[in-house]
């Protein structure tokens, strides 16, 4: 549609059916090279222009950038009626450190704020804190998914609080900071959590929020609904308060772990890794591991603590950038349930492939890659 546009008469496009037309404005909407897709629709002409005003799902995602015209934002609300919400505000330019006209953007979002289904925010330290000021305390009722990323370097930042219904918050995404809710029970719900250099005081049960706290009885992990857990350059904090890292999580639930970039300079951050560790890869509904440019003392604690356990039936195991001459028999025989596809990157594969020649070992095995080459199981 968009090189034929100069060639086509308005009538051209005026003919379609309006069953048509909603087809293509769904299939616009969710293409990601149009950042403002329903104002790229509703400027066609005027039938498309009606037509789009007239579908309150065009106009349920909310972007507040750099290009955005905020005069324009109380418009879209309007044409949303009362559908839930996503909002994305994407503010990382240098000049936000010293301009606020974004901040209208947020104050005409507030009263809609019962409609957020979903809120991402990508921006520098001084406008995270800005935005913080005007949602901490702020019920979010209806928002399912949270992301917060700091655009700029610096250090992990702790915004909050939050406040969110713990039978709806579901997903949560932090990169390059912190965030921390007004209770830890409202993130009973939580199935996804994503850790892009930030912290694991994220997941520990002694650094997040109670009203029952302090307590002097052992407090039971908060997040007893996790799925999926991804950790990337997001390590233990040195303590300061003498209490030990606690999980914050069960594993009752978890189906996929990656774990990549995780340091452990200090005994105490050893034992910290040691019971993320063992919680995570102690799941028995695990389905999906992947293991990364881990190394050091993370490395040994990690092979430590494969040596202990034995995981379930996995369709998927990842091993990229680790030293692998700690991979002993122990180690491997954490697999002895299988493995259906193994993806090997980065490595020196023959502590694990000269493993397989011994057909018990990673039984069910179907597909091995090794550098983005699929190979044989090697046979004695």
């Amino acid at each position: 549609m968009h090189h034929l546009l100069p060639r086509l008469q308005p009538q051209s496009l005026d003919s379609l059916s309006d069953e048509i037309l909603r087809r293509i404005f769904d299939y616009i909407q969710s293409w990601a090279e149009y950042t403002h897709p329903e104002l790229l629709l509703a400027s066609v002409t005027h039938r498309w222009r009606e037509l789009a005003i007239g579908i309150p799902s065009l106009w349920t995602t909310i972007r507040v950038n750099h290009d955005r015209q905020i005069s324009v934002l109380g418009d879209i609300l309007l044409r949303s009626k009362n559908l839930p919400l996503a909002i994305s505000i994407r503010l990382d330019a240098f000049r936000y450190r010293f301009f606020d006209e974004y901040l209208e953007a947020i104050d005409a979002l507030l009263p809609h704020i019962a409609r957020w289904r979903s809120l991402s925010v990508t921006a520098t330290n001084p406008v995270l804190h800005n935005i913080r000021s005007r949602l901490q305390n702020q019920p979010m009722s209806a928002l399912e998914h949270f992301e917060l990323v700091q655009a700029d370097s610096g250090r992990v930042q702790h915004l909050g609080p939050f406040v969110f219904e713990p039978s709806l918050f579901r997903s949560l995404r932090l990169e390059h900071t912190m965030m921390y809710a007004a209770d830890a029970s409202q993130l009973a719900g939580l199935t996804h959590i994503e850790l892009i250099h930030s912290s694991l005081a994220m997941l520990d049960e002694h650094k997040l929020l109670s009203l029952e706290y302090p307590t002097l009885e052992p407090r039971a992990p908060s997040m007893r609904a996790l799925q999926y857990l991804v950790l990337d350059a997001s390590n233990p904090q040195h303590e300061t308060d003498g209490l030990p890292w606690i999980p914050a999580f069960t594993s009752d639930n978890l189906t996929y772990v990656s774990f990549a970039s995780l340091a452990a300079p200090s005994m105490d951050l050893v034992q910290a890794l040691s019971r993320m560790y063992g919680t995570a890869l102690s799941a028995p509904h695990l389905r999906y591991v992947s293991i990364a440019d881990i190394a050091g003392h993370a490395l040994v604690m990690l092979f430590s603590v494969l040596r202990s356990v034995v995981l379930p039936l996995l369709d998927r195991l990842e091993l990229a950038d680790i030293d692998t001459t700690g991979v002993d028999d122990r180690v491997v025989g954490a697999f002895a349930n299988g493995v259906k596809e193994l993806v090997l990157a980065r490595l020196d594969a023959e502590p694990i492939l000269g493993r397989l020649v011994n057909p018990i070992v990673l039984p069910g095995l179907e597909r091995i890659e090794l550098d983005g080459v699929e190979i044989s199981r090697p046979r004695a």
